[in-house]
């Protein structure tokens, strides 16, 4: 860690590439080698190329308010080199719209094209720019620069001025597509002081500090400005890699927090504080902690209706975050603070996650059961850096419920999920436990495996034409609730999902859907012609339900590959033989119980049928990047065994 004169930085990883010349970053200048360029010889793959991306962050006095205001400038210049580039001329600015609204001034746009020799420019209009609304607190500005296509050579930039410098927005150094070029500037005042975490480099290509030499008058202040620059060149793209947490946590970017105020009149009021802070604070807000004592007031009213006497803490921890569930209903918006008044919530029956699980927590207490928030920031939020104590790393807050001296974690946003399992979006590492005078965090996971097991009678007609399978299908945790939600009480739906598979389903039935203690479970009938050759019937045994691709695609992997849950699949099938036919070519039985997955595949005969049964479990839900191909390999094992055809000749 770095001290700087008022921030301090920490970085990490990074590799240094000289740029390369015939790019200007100036706004407005297009080069004859960006203009007629066809592709970006580093990433010959690449389907657009960012040339040059600065921003400028500075304090403007604001003499009617009599403070400050945060002036946060961007502009980028993109080369559009693919068709498939084009999207890359979308663009959306989200602006902050609540006491005191942000606003985005000098938004312009322009598109150069060069055409047989013919070089053209389309400026962004006015009218195509629109406002769309997030949440009640959040809107953003969306616009298509006009006349995009491959070749196109695309520059925006804007102005967002806010009364809001807490936390600026992040800087980004690193795209789905490559950088050449990415610099970001920060002009700091004496009156405050910032701490930056930048993550992905060790080192900056270009870092310089300096005093600027102009006065700056402001009222009875006169104060010089302090100005950092921070410069990235020649970064790579970042490809979607499967099975991550978050971009956020791997692509090279920098965030900044406030840390400090200095008063002019004397006097210093930190704000980076400690995790202990954030807790005690939290259980004092509005929002948060006295939401939770009014919820647990209402509480009183409701319990009585619940049936909980007698009842264990576990079973009275069921009943009421059931209770929750069915009677109120998540808005789909995140938040770790409640967003209305308990009244409010209570008479609407829908509130974002803090509305809702905040309340639970009121109802738990109300109950006696020893309860408390956890707060966490979700997958697609990244991961929390316990050194640094910033509020707002968090975006959510669960139950952390104390019964029989173990955690159960829980979530009341989710109807399709038992009572003590959490949304996939939650298993992110670990939450901040939040009681009085703690900086506990607590690891959060579900220990339970994600099973599907696939059940399969085929029968071939006297024909030998076509076959008969009746399958059946039953899925429990994570599985469960993904086919729970994909059904919803609506038989179309698994219909289509059956169709994808090329599966025609006849007599769907469907089973425990509401009872989610239970394995969702399906069943139906699926009739298909036989693969035939002269005196030979082919036979696949799991038909069109085993995998048949390997859902590891990389070739070469830098990051570990999180599957959230440990996985296992189950499958089994009985054959009956069909009279006048004998087996002549049947799969191997074959077991490996090594380091990544295992392996079971087993095959029972009988005079007249066949029984194979095949099972995979893959022995962690994190891998480390250095054991990616070895789980590739073994994945493609998995395919290949569970796609071995049965041959059944005349006798």
């Amino acid at each position: 860690m770095k001290t700087l004169t008022l921030m301090t930085v920490l970085l990490f990883g990074f590799i240094q590439i000289n740029a390369q010349e015939n790019y200007s970053s100036v706004y407005g200048r297009v080069t004859n080698y960006e203009a007629t360029m066809k592709t970006y010889p580093p990433d010959e793959n690449a389907e657009a190329v960012v040339i040059y991306e600065n921003g400028t962050s500075r304090f403007h006095p604001n003499y009617d308010r009599g403070g400050f205001d945060l002036y946060m400038e961007k502009s980028i210049k993109i080369k559009i080199l693919k068709q498939s580039g084009i999207k890359y001329g979308e663009f959306e600015i989200p602006y902050y719209t609540g006491d005191n609204i942000e606003e985005i001034s000098g938004l312009e746009g322009i598109t150069y094209n060069y055409d047989n020799n013919t070089f053209t420019k389309s400026a962004l209009s006015s009218n195509n720019v629109y406002d769309e609304k997030i949440n009640d607190n959040w809107r953003r500005k969306k616009f298509a620069m006009p006349d995009v296509r491959e070749g196109s050579v695309i520059e925006v930039k804007y102005e967002i001025i806010t009364p809001y410098f807490f936390n600026m927005r992040e800087w980004e150094f690193q795209k789905n597509i490559p950088v050449v070029d990415s610099h970001f500037t920060l002009r700091v005042i004496p009156y405050y002081e910032y701490t930056y975490i930048v993550k992905g480099i060790t080192k900056f290509d270009e870092y310089s500090s300096q005093v600027l030499n102009d006065d700056i008058v402001f009222g009875n202040l006169k104060y010089k400005e302090m100005e950092y620059r921070f410069g990235m060149k020649n970064l790579p793209a970042f490809r979607d890699e499967e099975f991550i947490t978050s971009e956020k946590d791997y692509m090279i970017g920098m965030s900044i927090e406030l840390s400090k105020i200095h008063y002019p009149q004397g006097g210093t009021r930190t704000i980076m504080s400690t995790w202990t802070e954030i807790s005690d604070t939290y259980l004092k807000e509005d929002n948060s902690g006295k939401y939770i004592n009014n919820a647990e007031k209402e509480a009183k009213k409701i319990l009585p209706n619940l049936n909980l006497s007698g009842k264990t803490q576990e079973e009275q921890l069921k009943i009421i975050t059931e209770y929750v569930k069915k009677n109120y209903n998540w808005n789909g918006r995140r938040s770790e603070y409640a967003n209305a008044k308990i009244s409010d919530f209570l008479k609407q029956k829908t509130g974002n996650s803090g509305d809702i699980n905040l309340f639970l927590i009121g109802m738990l207490k109300a109950a006696g059961i020893d309860v408390y928030p956890l707060l966490l920031s979700t997958r697609d939020n990244g991961a929390i850096n316990t050194q640094y104590p910033f509020s707002s790393f968090f975006n959510y807050v669960i139950a952390g419920a104390n019964i029989d001296n173990q955690t159960v974690f829980v979530d009341a946003t989710e109807s399709m999920l038992p009572y003590n399992k959490l949304p996939e979006r939650c298993i992110n590492i670990h939450a901040l436990t939040v009681k009085p005078k703690s900086d506990k965090w607590i690891d959060i996971n579900q220990p339970d495996i994600a099973l599907t097991e696939k059940t399969l009678d085929i029968s071939i007609n006297k024909n030998t034409d076509s076959l008969t399978v009746n399958v059946i299908i039953a899925a429990s945790a994570d599985d469960g609730y993904k086919f729970r939600r994909l059904y919803s009480g609506k038989p179309d739906n698994l219909v289509e999902y059956l169709g994808s598979k090329k599966i025609e389903p006849q007599n769907l039935k469907v089973f425990n859907y509401d009872d989610l203690e239970k394995p969702f479970t399906f069943s139906y009938t699926n009739n298909k012609e036989i693969e035939k050759s002269f005196d030979k019937l082919f036979i696949a045994p799991f038909q069109d339900l085993a995998p048949s691709e390997n859902i590891f695609k990389q070739t070469t992997r830098t990051l570990p590959v999180d599957l959230i849950y440990f996985q296992s699949r189950h499958y089994k099938s009985t054959i009956q033989i069909p009279d006048g036919y004998k087996i002549s070519q049947i799969p191997q039985a074959y077991e490996n119980n090594g380091p990544y997955i295992k392996i079971s595949y087993k095959v029972n005969l009988s005079d007249d049928r066949i029984e194979i049964s095949g099972d995979y479990l893959f022995k962690k839900n994190i891998y480390e990047a250095r054991e990616y191909q070895a789980l590739k390999v073994t994945f493609d094992k998995v395919i290949s065994l569970f796609n071995e055809m049965i041959v059944l000749e005349k006798k």
